[in-house]
């Protein structure tokens, strides 16, 4: 598998963007990676499994829940970190 490139690391925020409007039923616009998901966002744990749905769907990809980790959620750019890292492996 060819290695994760900037362009692909900015779809991933991206998607994770746009998802979070839908989950949290809200238009943000451009989120910050550094915004906070449950503090700033408002993200809670039933959105969090409807958040990650929506990121298999639209990336493809199946998540293996027992290596998922609350520190996964933290920021944007920890979950873009997650996701990445999940993608790539």
């Amino acid at each position: 598998m060819a290695p994760m490139t900037g362009t692909d690391r900015t779809r991933i925020v991206s998607v994770i963007s746009a998802a979070l409007g839908e989950v949290l039923d809200s238009a943000r616009g451009e989120l910050s990676e550094d915004a906070r998901l449950f503090d700033e966002l408002g993200l809670d744990s039933t959105g969090v499994f409807e958040l990650l749905m929506r990121l298999e769907e639209a990336l493809d990809i199946e998540f293996d829940t027992d290596t998922l980790e609350m520190s996964h959620f933290a920021s944007l750019g920890s979950l873009a970190d997650f996701v990445t890292e999940e993608m790539s492996g």
